[in-house]
C-alpha cells in the first residue's frame, strides 16, 4: 500500500480541564474517499480544524504528505485544500474570474488549470456566468475546483451536501469520486448523511467522545472474522433451534417467520450448515442480512444520533 497522504498519530485536543480529542490515530491513502463519522459533539469538526491548522494540537501528531501541521506548517497546508460547510465565492463574479481571484493566492496557476478544473466539475459551459445565478450544487462543485486550484494531495470537506437536493447529492457523490481516482487525490469526508456516504466513501472512521472507535472499509464483505446476521431455512425450525442452542451456547438463536436467525461470523455459518445437515435438518438458503452503514454507526456508537 501506498504511504498516507494524511496521517494522525495520538492526537490530543485539551481546552483548560476540558479532553475533547483523546489519542486519535487513522491514516488516509491517495484515491480514497474517507468517512469521518461522529454524533454530534463527538469532535469531527476540533479535529478538522486541528488538520487545517486552525486550532493548535495539545500533543501528538499530524502528517500531510510526510510533513507536520506543527513544525513545518507552511509545506503540509500546501497540500491541503478545504470547504468547511459552504464555499466563499463572490457571487457578482464569474466562475472562472472567482478561480482567476483565487489563483492568485497561490503560485504557478496556469490558465490551463484553471480550465482543467472547470472542466472536471462539470462548469466550463457556465463559466462566465455570475456565481449569484447558481444553484447551491453548482456552488458547492465551484468550491471544490477553487480548493483543488493548487494541485493539493488532500481536500477535507465538512458537510458537502449540506442543503443540496437528491439530485445535487447525487452529482456531488459523482465528482468527489471521479476526483480522487482520476486525481488521486486522498478526500476527508465529515457528514451526517449516513445514506450518502455508504454510497460515496471507501473508508470510514467513528469517533465517539473525542475517541476513535472504529476504522474499517464501506464494503465489510471480506471481513471473515466479522459477526452478521444471517437467516437460514430449515425443514425442521424447532429442532434445528435446539441442536443449534446445545451446540453453539454462545450465539444468540432466534426463530422468525418459520426461519432460524443467527448472528454469526462467516466461519460460524460454514460450521453451523455443516453441523445442522449432519444432524439430518435439510438447509435450503442462507441468506446473510446487509448490515447498512447506519446500522454499523449506531452500533458502534450505541445508538447516539449523529
Amino acid at each position: 500500500m501506498s504511504e498516507p497522504i494524511l496521517s494522525l498519530k495520538k492526537v490530543n485536543k485539551k481546552i483548560g480541564k476540558k479532553h475533547i480529542i483523546k489519542d486519535l490515530s487513522f491514516d488516509v491513502y491517495p484515491g480514497e474517499v474517507f468517512g469521518f463519522l461522529g454524533p454530534n459533539g463527538a469532535g469531527k469538526t476540533t479535529t478538522i480544524r486541528m488538520i487545517v491548522g486552525l486550532t493548535n494540537i495539545t500533543s501528538g501528531e499530524i502528517l500531510v504528505n510526510g510533513n507536520s501541521i506543527s513544525k513545518n506548517y507552511k509545506k503540509a497546508i500546501e497540500n491541503i485544500g478545504a470547504i468547511v460547510e459552504n464555499p466563499e465565492l463572490y457571487p457578482y463574479l464569474s466562475a472562472r474570474k472567482n478561480l482567476i481571484h483565487f489563483a492568485r493566492m497561490s503560485n504557478n496557476v496556469t490558465k490551463e488549470d484553471i480550465q482543467h478544473r472547470l472542466e472536471l466539475v462539470n462548469l466550463e459551459h457556465v463559466k462566465d456566468e455570475k456565481v449569484s445565478r447558481f444553484s447551491l450544487g453548482m456552488k458547492q462543485r465551484l468550491g471544490i475546483a477553487q480548493a483543488m486550484l493548487h494541485n493539493p494531495k488532500i481536500l477535507i470537506l465538512d458537510e458537502p451536501t449540506n442543503g443540496l437536493d437528491p439530485a445535487g447529492i447525487r452529482q456531488m457523490r459523482d465528482y468527489l469520486r471521479k476526483v480522487a481516482k482520476e486525481e488521486g487525490i486522498a478526500i476527508l469526508v465529515s457528514s451526517h448523511v449516513l445514506s450518502e456516504m455508504e454510497l460515496m466513501c471507501d473508508r470510514f472512521a467513528i469517533i465517539q467522545k473525542g475517541e476513535l472507535v472504529q476504522v474499517e472499509d464501506v464494503s465489510n464483505e471480506d471481513q471473515v472474522d466479522l459477526a452478521n446476521p444471517h437467516m437460514i431455512e430449515v425443514n425442521d425450525v424447532e429442532k434445528a433451534k435446539n441442536l443449534l442452542q446445545n451446540e453453539y451456547p454462545d450465539l444468540t438463536i432466534e426463530i422468525q417467520d418459520s426461519i432460524i436467525r443467527v448472528k454469526a461470523t462467516k466461519e460460524q455459518i460454514g460450521s453451523i450448515i455443516t453441523y445442522l445437515t449432519s444432524n439430518e435438518i435439510i438447509v435450503y438458503q442462507v441468506i446473510k442480512e446487509k448490515q447498512t452503514l447506519e446500522d454499523r454507526f449506531l452500533q458502534a456508537t450505541n445508538g447516539e444520533v449523529s
